[in-house]
């Protein structure tokens, strides 16, 4: 069997830091980053908003390979249904040549060597914790010693059998011993683990885990291997909108050893804080060199004294104050927004004026096409089970000493970007506040109670709702105009509070390794082709195949958190959403303001004056 392998943008998500990854039927646990192969394997990658924020941390990418571990080790036989416990010695004896992992088969004869499947269920505290699960105790729970005999747990042969009774619930699943001891599954889900957490995380150090209260240890959870509760992911991601910084001639600088020596050297003056010594020390030796390399001597020094001074930053504390995912959407914003455009490394946009097609430039204030962005995407933790403020968030070191860095990965690809009119969005908003507010209070109080919004890097209000299910409606008619599919298409949702409320959306495509960017999506962004593209998205979201009980339902979705959203209208790829799917309704884009079947007065929808509509 070849290594298992993964594409690099899921090293951040969903196969980052502690999660489990399928592959070849293989499950595999990521290690913490203090297990990672160093040295060439790790590439630096630099975003302004980024860097600066969350120094002294570094951004490093992962260029060949990861550490990882088999996770569970108990497997069965889908034949016979014995159960193996497939040791980390078992591992490394039979390892193949090329360094793959071996592939667990059945050692009974009578299965012919079928591959073993990994259990399906593991064990979790909400301390981030993984452990398996103490299939012995299940099996022997029940256990009358008078009956069955004595068992040893050391030489103790397990079966995991399914009746197919029970429509296939954990009443159907038992674990049989060899000492004829035998005990279902009910009741694994209703609660805690009898067995206490260790501390463990697979393939790393065991560590103290106490309880909340610290009473004694932490609780262990079941939960089904494939969950996504084993791992939300704490992601932060920014375009890098800083302009250029590289030249040709920087780039013949930093090239040249002599001069990097310099650079090297200066730093340490910089640290301690004597700039002023800086010129009389270096300035010759540099202009110097500069001139040997045919570059001009006074560029060659504002790169120098740029190099040098980021060096000083680095090792500053980072910026005091609120950071998060909002905090960078809000630097962003302007800069997409800017009607004069930007042509820099990595973020090329050209925007435009929407005409008076389908009354569009009442509603839009402009549309950009962005050419080309650069997107940087770092892993800060993960939390097990729930993700809310009372959720240990675990470190991508796992409980290891902290590495200096954090994992990363840069993609590039292109998008369009449209700009909602601050006038008419306060407009919309003060001529049906009372329906407005009545239509979204609930779920918005629910996402406040969760922490969504402070997790997520949103603000919670009914123009957001609004704003994120119009990138949805978008994603999805973009992908029957553009050629993308919409697994491949991303959204940035830009919304301010409600004393500002300014609005926009980036539906784009980032990916590392896969579509990359083929220019139908930035196409789409001319003024004559995205009219119609939002018309036709606006028209759509009027009916749905699941109506009228997707229009009318007061909750559905995660949580309760959409109202007018389902598969057949308004949801996305997870891989494309970044709120997880909540805060949806499509009424509330172009609602008629009628009465509907149970009652209730709709809100007149923002684009329900659009011509046609």
């Amino acid at each position: 069997m070849a290594k298992p392998t993964v594409r690099s943008a899921q090293l951040i998500s969903p196969f980052g830091v502690g999660s489990l990854c399928e592959v070849d039927g293989q499950s595999l646990f990521v290690r913490g980053t203090g297990s990672w192969e160093r040295g060439f394997n790790l590439e630096d990658i630099n975003v302004t908003s980024l860097a600066q924020r969350l120094r002294p941390k570094k951004l490093k990418r992962p260029r060949i390979s990861i550490a990882v571990t088999r996770f569970p080790r108990w497997h069965f036989c889908p034949e016979c249904r014995q159960m193996t416990f497939w040791s980390y010695q078992r591992d490394k004896d039979e390892r193949r040549d090329d360094g793959s992992l071996p592939r667990p088969t059945c050692g009974t004869g009578d299965c012919n060597h079928a591959r073993l499947v990994p259990m399906r269920f593991v064990a979790v505290c909400d301390n981030g914790h993984l452990d398996e699960i103490d299939w012995y105790w299940w099996a022997h729970r029940e256990h009358q010693q008078a009956a069955q005999g004595p068992c040893d747990r050391k030489s103790a042969r397990l079966r995991f059998e399914v009746s197919g009774k029970s429509g296939g619930d954990f009443s159907s699943m038992r674990i049989s011993c060899s000492c004829k001891a035998s005990g279902s599954l009910e009741g694994i889900a209703d609660g805690p683990l009898p067995q206490k957490c260790k501390g463990k995380q697979p393939g790393e150090e065991m560590v103290d885990c106490k309880a909340k209260d610290g009473a004694g240890p932490a609780k262990l959870y079941m939960e089904p291997r494939g969950s996504s509760a084993l791992h939300y992911a704490s992601v932060l991601s920014a375009l890098d909108i800083a302009g250029d910084s590289d030249r040709p001639s920087w780039a013949t600088l930093k090239s040249d050893e002599v001069y990097l020596g310099l650079v090297k050297a200066a730093e340490h003056l910089a640290r301690l804080k004597q700039e002023e010594l800086l010129e009389g020390a270096f300035k010759a030796p540099v202009t110097s060199r500069a001139q040997s390399l045919g570059v001009d001597p006074e560029d060659a020094w504002e790169c120098f004294l740029e190099e040098v001074m980021s060096a000083e930053d680095e090792s500053s504390p980072a910026p005091t104050g609120d950071f998060s995912q909002e905090t960078i959407l809000g630097e962003e914003f302007p800069v997409l927004a800017d009607p004069a455009g930007q042509q820099t490394k990595w973020l090329i946009t050209r925007p435009a004026k929407l005409g008076a097609t389908h009354g569009l430039n009442r509603l839009l204030d402009r549309v950009v096409r962005v050419e080309r962005l650069r997107e940087v995407r770092a892993f800060r933790g993960f939390q097990r089970r729930n993700v809310t403020e009372n959720q240990a968030v675990v470190s991508p070191s796992l409980g290891r000493s902290q590495p200096d860095w954090l994992p990363s990965i840069q993609v590039l690809g292109e998008g369009v970007f449209v700009e909602f009119s601050r006038q008419a969005l306060k407009d919309w908003l003060t001529a049906n506040e009372p329906e407005i507010t009545e239509f979204t209070r609930a779920h918005l109080a629910s996402a406040e109670r969760l922490g969504l919004p402070s997790r997520m890097g949103f603000n919670a209000t009914p123009a957001f709702i609004m704003v994120h299910t119009f990138s949805h409606l978008m994603i999805n008619q973009l992908s029957f105009d553009c050629g993308y599919s919409s697994t491949s298409l991303r959204e940035r949702v830009y919304c301010g509070p409600n004393n500002n409320p300014y609005a926009g959306i980036l539906i784009y495509t980032a990916d590392s390794d896969a579509e990359g960017s083929m220019g139908g999506l930035s196409e789409m962004g001319a003024p004559e082709r995205i009219e119609d593209v939002v018309y036709r998205a606006v028209a759509r979201s009027q009916w749905c195949s699941g109506d009228p009980v997707c229009r009318e339902l007061d909750a559905q979705g995660v949580d309760g958190l959409n109202r007018a959203s389902c598969h057949a209208c308004s949801l996305v790829a997870e891989t494309s959403c970044t709120f997880s799917n909540v805060l949806l309704d499509r009424v509330l884009v172009a609602g008629d303001g009628r009465e509907n079947g149970r009652g209730v007065r709709e809100p007149v929808g923002f684009f329900r004056e659009v011509a046609g509509v």
